[in-house]
């Protein structure tokens, strides 16, 4: 993706809400409010804890890079990369961008049928899961399990907070999956990926829409996710906006310009 002149500026009301969703989806501690934004203790090596700021404000980044110190600290900065490296020494590590997006949960209008790109005749999809996430009436939930073309079955279990759904292959394997985490009434889509050898298949869409669904029986209104470069397309053909970019640094070492 490209940036823009105009770069979209964070809510802070959707940070938050991710941040939270966030938290609830891979069972951290709970985030803590610092100058800029939120710290939340992930405690794992490679990701001590994470720092996600709303905002590139110089000021904020420039007070983080020296008071942070300890290698696997992440920076999650609601902001375009060209906002964010002049404020870091190169002890910081850039990774891929990411964008942050957002969707209403809704029906695809009439009940339009999933349909994965570059396919020509994808099957349709039963009934239940043809719902979408574009303005609309809140979706039905699906049959649980829903059996799919292919010989998929899709199956979601809600605990707590949480929902996760589970696209199975005919011979058992977990062809696809993803997880929803409500917070208030807008619902984090988190950790959604379909196995290399299931792709192509419209898997992907229909995991989602198999969380919105369950998301919106619950009272969610709102879809919030991050997505990557390869999921971009997928999200943006589900009605999906982008509401802004986001910035990732990983603190590797010590050190100075």
């Amino acid at each position: 993706m490209t940036e823009h002149h105009r770069v979209p500026v964070a809510r802070p009301e959707v940070v938050r809400a991710w941040v939270d969703g966030w938290v609830r989806s891979r069972g951290a501690d709970g985030a803590v409010e610092v100058p800029g934004g939120f710290r939340i203790a992930v405690g794992r090596t490679d990701q001590v804890a994470r720092y996600v700021l709303p905002a590139a404000d110089p000021a904020v980044l420039r007070r983080l890079s020296v008071a942070l110190i300890t290698p696997g600290l992440w920076l999650k900065v609601c902001a375009p990369r060209s906002a964010v490296e002049p404020a870091l020494p190169a002890s910081w590590e850039f990774q891929a961008p990411e964008y942050l997006m957002t969707a209403p949960l809704g029906r695809t209008p009439q009940g339009g049928t999933a349909r994965a790109p570059g396919r020509a005749e994808l099957p349709a999809v039963p009934d239940g899961l043809r719902d979408g996430l574009v303005p609309g009436a809140a979706p039905a939930p699906p049959p649980d399990p829903a059996v799919l073309p292919g010989g998929y079955v899709v199956e979601t279990v809600a605990q707590g907070s949480t929902v996760d759904a589970r696209a199975f292959a005919a011979t058992g394997e977990v062809a696809a999956g993803g997880r929803v985490a409500l917070a208030g009434t807008t619902a984090v889509f988190d950790q959604v990926r379909t196995d290399p050898a299931h792709r192509r298949q419209g898997l992907g869409r229909v995991v989602m829409t198999a969380l919105a669904a369950r998301a919106a029986q619950q009272g969610a209104t709102q879809g919030v996710l991050v997505a990557r470069d390869d999921g971009l397309s997928l999200y943006r053909a589900m009605g999906w906006e982008l509401h802004s970019p986001v910035t990732t640094a990983v603190l590797r070492r010590r050190g100075t310009r």
